[in-house]
């Protein structure tokens, strides 16, 4: 449709011509000449438009994109391989099948040499999320549906050692903690401290799940670093992490946290194997490395990127072609005046800086125009940037110099064939 209307257009144009007025020649045709000259320039104005909002939109992506690179998970993602198993309610209806499943596979990768693993139900960057209300004790009574909530992450083995979670204070857990019959403990990490402990020892402190009829107290035993649970570019919740063999037998999903000496995806099969040594039966999913979790949790923002760059990429060329096309047929144009000038004693610096400030006027108006479309339409852009303002002075003025850079490299090569016009030629144009 846009070949057909472009094309038409002219087509139409020149056959509505007459043949007398075609053989004419003079100010009319030079009037003609001038006003499809100053079309061809408005579009040129608007490609640089266009592509500066699309180039400024493209470059704050870009530094979304690395600045989310740079942000501190709060665990340590090298050499770190995790998969996820799913417990089968036929087979694991109580927690004694299940503890006695988590506590023997547990030991057999660990007795993998150089191999250090353990188990959480919601893997951090993951998207998985568990959340239940609770109630503190010695706190003022709270009307039931008004009771704040935490997220609830249920864990085996040296976990918080594992990921390399440092522990800010208080206890880990330990082997007296996995048993069904131990007392009810947590762990908190810094978020749930700061929110509902501020100013108060946490250590000690008891909570429970509102509304349960059974009441169970919980005892907070340590308290650890803060992980980007969500996402990099999101805050961590409030936290509880409490062992596996203290929580209700609906809870039989797992994902193993396992690093490795070397290479963490080569040590895959080997972990496998041992989970089907204790059941062969249990399908084994989301087998990737924790580095692969993390940069999947902004595969989003990076194809948003990635698409943006293209068009804006595209755009600069479009914008590029169209300058280099109008000076170019400029030059055609004015070679008769070029001559002109330089049969008059011009030199060719002259006649380079004559059409290169032509050419520039355009650019610098596009640019102009671009900007305040990019001020207004990057606004919109708030909720996919990190780090970053839509009104980014370094990307808006990076972006800028190189649309004009790219523009003084397109208006060169016709400035530099005009400023190669022979005089007398040129005199004897037409």
């Amino acid at each position: 449709l846009t070949g057909l209307i472009f094309g038409l257009v002219p087509a139409w144009s020149a056959s509505r011509g007459r043949v007398g007025d075609a053989l004419k020649e003079g100010a009319r045709s030079v009037t003609a000449g001038g006003v499809r000259q100053r079309l061809r320039s408005a579009f040129v104005v608007l490609e640089f438009a266009v592509a500066l909002i699309l180039l400024v939109g493209a470059g704050l992506l870009i530094k979304t994109f690395w600045n989310l690179r740079s942000v501190e998970p709060g665990f340590n993602p090298d050499h770190l391989v995790t998969m996820r198993v799913e417990l089968p309610e036929t087979r694991y209806k109580e927690v004694a099948p299940q503890t006695r499943f988590r506590k023997q596979v547990l030991a057999g990768m660990n007795s993998l040499p150089g191999v250090q693993a353990a188990m959480i139900s919601e893997l951090p960057l993951s998207g998985d999320s568990l959340n239940h209300d609770f109630v503190i004790e010695n706190r003022p009574p709270i009307a039931p549906g008004d009771e704040p909530s935490l997220e609830t992450r249920s864990v085996m083995g040296d976990y918080f050692k594992v990921m390399q979670i440092p522990l800010q204070k208080g206890r880990d857990f330990g082997p007296q903690d996995f048993d069904e019959k131990a007392p009810r403990v947590g762990i908190a990490n810094e978020t749930l401290v700061r929110q509902y402990f501020q100013n108060e020892d946490p250590l000690g402190k008891r909570i429970r799940w509102a509304r349960n009829p059974e009441v169970q107290w919980i005892e907070i035993v340590g308290v650890v670093g803060d992980v980007k649970h969500f996402g990099l570019d999101l805050p961590e919740e409030p936290a509880l992490y409490s062992p596996y063999t203290q929580i209700n037998p609906w809870k039989r999903w797992m994902s193993f946290a396992v690093r490795t000496p070397g290479d963490a995806a080569g040590t895959a099969q080997a972990l496998k194997q041992e989970i089907w040594k204790v059941d062969s039966q249990l399908p084994v999913t989301r087998l990737e490395t924790m580095s692969d979790v993390a940069a999947s949790s902004f595969a989003a923002r990076r194809f948003n990127m990635s698409l943006l760059s293209l068009f804006a990429g595209l755009a600069l060329v479009l914008a590029a072609i169209g300058i280099y096309g109008v000076m170019s047929n400029a030059v055609t144009q004015r070679t008769q005046e070029i001559g002109i000038r330089l049969a008059l004693g011009a030199s060719t610096i002259d006649v380079l800086k004559l059409i290169i400030r032509n050419g520039l006027m355009l650019v610098i108006v596009g640019v102009a125009i671009g900007l305040g479309g990019a001020f207004a339409l990057t606004r919109l852009m708030t909720t996919l940037l990190f780090g970053v303002t839509p009104t980014d002075g370094l990307t808006i003025g990076v972006v800028s110099a190189v649309l004009i850079v790219v523009a003084l490299l397109a208006c060169f090569i016709p400035a530099r064939r005009a400023t190669k016009v022979d005089p007398l030629v040129a005199l004897r144009y037409e």
